[in-house]
């Protein structure tokens, strides 16, 4: 059985995972970071925790690490910003793990890790053209078109929070005029939330929904506003790049058809209905398992491509 160890690196937990060619995780760990944690003590804690599982299951063929930036896909170094923990500018984890365990490594955006993923194992599997939208603080994610994953040549993944939905709002203030990401992400959701019902103790946008399917009808609104927003996001894309279907990650995908069915309702009224029908909307299947397995799956495809499924 050929495997992977995948790595996801968030801005305070670094998730780890061997993940044979199914996408099925064998084992996991992880490993707690910081914002300010130097380079060379990252390096440390994740090769010792990497050590680990490679030694727990011997064979491992490549390792993918996935990263909240935009890694340079030849080099391995991060290009521009990275915010949550700005010590990953200063090497490529690509060639240090390369050398540290003797096989290949690769590192992508955590956003094109986490789609190829659902692509290879998850939600993704029935389409050839589909975009995962993940709606969390922001909202991220990535295209796939006839089964390729598309970013940028500079590793950028589409700026999907940065579409312009409502330009005239000038009750937020955007980097772009009417972003997407401040009208319809979870961070959005409770804002709206608290906003509307400021004596509420709701601190995420579990708690929101939790509200609208108990029937707290300001709760309901708002949930029924971010899946109108939505609705009209994915109906331009599908408009753009007639994609088959919108895959939703992040938190509020764990709302599963409650929410899901609203934005698929919306979806109508914004795109130009086909012979047959508009952009499925579904829920991500990997939840906090989708950088690890998408890593994975991506080292797998690229290096040791015979351990497809």
């Amino acid at each position: 059985m050929v495997t992977a160890i995948g790595i996801d690196i968030g801005g305070s937990l670094v998730k780890l995972g061997v993940v044979d060619g199914s996408g099925k995780v064998l084992a996991r760990d992880t490993v707690p970071v910081h914002r300010d944690i130097e380079f060379a003590d990252f390096v440390h804690l994740v090769t010792e925790a990497t050590e680990k599982l490679s030694k727990a299951h011997p064979g491992i063929a490549a390792i993918g690490i996935g990263v909240p930036g935009t890694p340079n896909p030849e080099t391995g170094m991060l290009n521009g910003r990275c915010p949550a923990i700005p010590a990953l500018l200063k090497g490529s984890l690509s060639k240090l793990f390369a050398i540290r365990f003797g096989v290949p490594a690769v590192v992508r955006n955590d956003a094109v890790s986490a789609t190829h993923g659902e692509m290879r194992h998850g939600a993704g599997r029935p389409f050839s053209r589909f975009a995962l939208l993940t709606l969390g603080t922001g909202i991220g994610g990535a295209m796939v078109i006839d089964r390729k994953v598309i970013d940028g040549p500079d590793g950028l993944p589409p700026q999907f929070g940065c579409i312009s939905l409502d330009p005239a709002r000038t009750d937020i203030a955007d980097p772009v005029p009417g972003m997407v990401e401040n009208l319809a992400s979870a961070r959005a959701l409770v804002n709206r939330y608290r906003l509307l019902e400021p004596d509420t103790d709701a601190r995420n946008a579990k708690t929101v929904v939790d509200l609208a399917k108990d029937g707290d009808a300001v709760a309901l609104q708002v949930v029924d506003e971010v899946a109108r927003w939505l609705g009209q996001m994915i109906g331009i894309m599908s408009n753009m790049l007639n994609i088959e279907a919108a895959i939703i990650g992040g938190g509020l995908s764990l709302a599963g058809p409650f929410f899901t069915d609203r934005i698929a309702l919306n979806v109508r009224d914004f795109v130009l209905l086909k012979p047959g029908r508009p952009p499925v909307i579904v829920a991500a299947e990997h939840g906090n398992d989708a950088g690890v397995i998408g890593t994975a799956a991506l080292a797998l495809d690229m290096f040791a491509p015979t351990a497809k499924e």
